[in-house]
């Protein structure tokens, strides 16, 4: 049951923080969006083993999600094609076709930061997914839960998600 509770908080979160937009992290006056390799840009399917967790009762041992990744001027948006939900993600570093990026979801109670570490390899990636679920209780921290998961990801479109319903020419 808290399994299930910890999932559905975490949707919760992601679905209400969609309108938020995070500007981009500059590194020496140069937007680190633009070094993004455009290979990482377009929707995946990615599959998520549990490889560490401080409490591997509340997260899933293996999942499967969609994950659209897009640029618009120097904001690259996360959305999520089957529920919706969409985020601006905060580029950290970018290595050739490695890629590291964070996306921070906060509430009064509770803090959510989930950091992809991405290396792309053709029509795939892999790397690895950690998330770090803070709660706060009048202010203080009282828990933090961590899961890190290895995530394979293949390519099922181009660079957007309108190509997975119509054809771009």
């Amino acid at each position: 049951m808290k399994k299930i509770f910890i999932h559905l908080l975490i949707i919760v979160i992601f679905i209400f923080s969609g309108n938020c937009v995070d500007s981009m992290v500059l590194k020496a006056g140069v937007s680190l969006s633009d070094q993004v390799p455009k290979g990482f840009f377009g929707t995946w399917k990615i599959t998520s083993r549990m490889e560490y967790s401080n409490n591997p009762e509340i997260f899933n041992e293996i999942t499967t999600d969609y994950w659209n990744l897009s640029k618009s001027n120097d904001v690259i948006t996360l959305t999520n094609p089957v529920s919706g939900a969409e985020a601006a993600i905060t580029v950290e570093d970018v290595k050739g076709n490695r890629l590291k990026f964070t996306h921070t979801i906060e509430s009064k109670n509770a803090k959510m930061t989930e950091t992809p570490e991405l290396t792309l390899n053709g029509e795939n990636f892999s790397g690895t997914d950690k998330i770090i679920i803070e709660k706060y209780k009048h202010g203080e921290k009282t828990d933090e839960y961590v899961v890190v998961y290895k995530i394979t990801a293949k390519k099922l479109s181009g660079d957007s998600a309108a190509a997975i319903f119509m054809s771009e020419k």
